[in-house]
Parts: structure tokens; sequence; C-alpha cells
């Protein structure tokens, strides 16, 4: 009976400790853009944010490199916690990672529907211009070619902002093409986003394309809202901005703290979100082995 025991307990072991590996990656497969310290393995001498997402690639420092830190993430609400995190934090006005224009090492990707997903933390009001937390864009320079605004720049972009204050508002949301333009104003709405300050949340934008644009705040449903922005994947988003819109931007900078900024080209499930919000923090393989070691021999001890 003590060896079967013994066999149970070294299969669980075991399997407790290849999943509190594969906790690392991103449980929903395939995003595009995939910025996570752990993953890449970033140290505070790199001078670029790498991609780990399936369009390769990788994103400059601005004019101030943003500050590497490593701890402790907690979102008591939802039962997540790793003592093994790392995430940059704006430090000061242009603390930025981005693009610009002549930049070939940075990601390109063709979205029509997307899901963005942050794991982010505030840390207090705007330091000069703004407090924009990320942008993505395709160039504003290339021109419609045919119909009643031939000439004019074909232009798709997804932007978020804060409130200027710091207190954990999420003044609005811009998603656009060319100029069909849906800007929604977060801080007014009676469901408004707020993840308050010093505290780390989940929050994730789902567009599809047409139809709808929903938020999410650790998983759960805060808004839901017909759009009439349609996106054409024809075109490159090749525009990048964290803790900012845009390079050309840097000064609109956010003061907060990003651990996981992820793209996908599709619209993902509400399942699929709460598996990334659940899930995508590394386990601490020592102290889960501990706890499960635990139950494991006070359960048999109990049958015995």
């Amino acid at each position: 009976m003590k060896t079967a025991n013994s066999t149970i307990l070294s299969v669980v072991l075991i399997t407790v400790l290849i999943s509190s590996v594969a906790f690392a990656v991103s449980p929903v497969r395939d995003p595009v853009l995939y910025f996570n310290p752990v993953e890449t393995h970033q140290q505070k001498a790199h001078n670029v944010w790498r991609n780990a997402g399936t369009a390769g690639g990788q994103l400059k420092r601005g004019a101030v490199k943003p500050n590497l830190e490593h701890g402790t993430i907690e979102i008591p609400a939802i039962g997540v916690k790793s003592e093994n995190a790392a995430w940059y934090t704006a430090t000061e006005s242009k603390a930025v990672f981005a693009n610009d224009e002549e930049d070939k090492n940075a990601p390109i990707v063709h979205l029509q529907d997307f899901t963005i997903g942050l794991l982010m933390r505030i840390n207090g009001r705007l330091f000069l211009e703004e407090h924009q937390v990320f942008g993505l864009q395709t160039q504003p320079w290339a021109p419609i070619k045919d119909g009643w605004n031939a000439g004019a720049p074909r232009d798709q972009i997804v932007r978020v902002w804060l409130d200027a204050n710091g207190s954990g508002i999420f003044q609005n949301i811009s998603i656009a093409q060319n100029i069909v333009q849906h800007r929604q104003d977060l801080a007014k709405r009676k469901n408004k986003l707020n993840i308050g300050q010093k505290e780390w949340h989940w929050v994730h934008l789902a567009f599809k394309s047409g139809e709808s644009i929903k938020i999410y705040r650790d998983g759960v449903e805060v808004s839901n809202n017909p759009t009439e922005v349609e996106w054409d994947p024809a075109h490159p988003m090749l525009q990048h901005g964290i803790f900012t819109s845009a390079r050309v931007e840097q000064q609109r900078t956010c003061n907060c703290s990003i651990a996981i900024y992820r793209v996908y080209d599709r619209t993902l499930s509400p399942d699929e979100i709460n598996k990334n919000v659940k899930n995508s923090l590394a386990v601490d393989p020592a102290g889960k082995l501990a706890v499960t070691w635990g139950k494991m021999k006070h359960g048999l001890s109990a049958h015995r």
C-alpha cells in the first residue's frame, strides 16, 4: 500500500512541475504580439523589448528606457499570484518602447478582428502630456486610391487613454478606420472601467470588425457596444507604442507598469480571455509542490 501511495504521489508531483512550467507561456496560443519580460528573458541592459508572438520582431526603447523590475504580482479578487513576475515601469516622460518609420525590426501585423490583453498597474498621474497606454496603427500616409475620399490617408488605429489624475479610470478608447472613428468615453459610463492605483489588473479589448467592442476587467465583461468601424486586414499595422501611442508622441507617456501586452488577430471568446487571465503568470514550482504535497499526504493519511 505504501509503495502504491508513493507512486501516486510521484506522478502527481511530476504533473505539477510540468504544469507550473507551462504557465509561463501564453495559455491561448498564437498571439501575433506577445510582450512579456519573463518569456523573452529581458535584462536591464537590453534596449529593446522582444516580441514572443508569431509576428516576431522587437520594439526599441524611447529617449528614456523603462525600468525592468522583478517581484510579486497578485490579483486577490481572482486568486492570481506569482512571486516570479517581471514587468517594465515608465518612470518619466518618454520612457517608452516604440518604433520609428525606418525600423525594419518592428513587428508587422494584419488585423480585421482583434483582441488586446494588458496586465498592468497605474502608478500615478500623467508625467507631461496625456496618459496613453499603448498605440497600434498603420502608416497614415498610405492614400486611398478610389472612391469619394480618394487621396485621403488610409489609417487604422487603436489607442487607449487614462484619466490624467492617475485615479485608475480609463478615460477613453479610440478605434478608427479612415474618417470613421469609435471613440468610447469610458469615464462617463455607468459601468466605467476603473482599475484603481497601485493595483495589478487585467484589461482586455475585444473588437469584432463592424459589429462590436467588448471590454473586460480581470476577465469580467464591463462594456459591450456596437461599432461601425471596419478594419481591412490588407493594410499592415506597423506602428507600435507601449507606454505611449507612437514614437513621435513619446511625451504622451503612461505613468504605469506593464507586465504583459498581448494581441491576437481574432476576437477571443470570454472563456479564452479568462483562460489567459488566470493562467498567464509563471507559478513558483517549489511553492506549488509544497502545497500539493501537503494536500496529498493529508488525503492519503485519512484513508489509511
